[in-house]
Parts: C-alpha cells; sequence; structure tokens
C-alpha cells in the first residue's frame, strides 16, 4: 500500500509541476520499501549460502523503483499537459 502512495505521490507531484529530481524521492521510497522486505529472507538465504541473489535482488529492484517512478512522473507531465494545467 505505501509503494503505491509513493507511486502516487510522485504522479501527483508532477501534475502540479514539481522538479525532476522528485523521481530520485519516490524511487528511493521504493527502494526502501523493497530493501525491508528483502532484509526479511537475508537469514534464510545466508544459510543456504545464496547471499549473492539479494545483492543482486536490492540492485534489480533499485532499478525497478526508478522505472517506475520515472513512469509516474511522466504520467504527471502528460496528465498536466493533455488538461492544459499549467
Amino acid at each position: 500500500m505505501i509503494a503505491y502512495l509513493a507511486i502516487l505521490t510522485t504522479a501527483l507531484a508532477a501534475f502540479f509541476g514539481a522538479p525532476v529530481w522528485t523521481v530520485l524521492i519516490g524511487a528511493g521510497v521504493l527502494v526502501a520499501i523493497s530493501v525491508s522486505e528483502q532484509r526479511k529472507l537475508a537469514e534464510r538465504f545466508v544459510n543456504i549460502g545464496a547471499s549473492h541473489i539479494l545483492v543482486m535482488a536490492a540492485w534489480q529492484s533499485a532499478g525497478h523503483a526508478l522505472m517506475a517512478s520515472g513512469a509516474a512522473f511522466a504520467v504527471g507531465i502528460i496528465s498536466r499537459l493533455a488538461l492544459q494545467i499549467s
């Protein structure tokens, strides 16, 4: 639920004219959520010797968060332009 709110907030910020670096804030929130979920699994992965998988998952989560936040920002800008609100 918090992830959806982060994406919605990024889109609304873009809609209301926030600067492009707002994407980084939204992505940071999404990465924090993802890494906190992955930490719950860390002990299990260490026990089976597969901790490197979580490291790769963290990097992939960062990339996905940046793409999702960027897409939300783009949707906000496109919505503002479509509605001609400045």
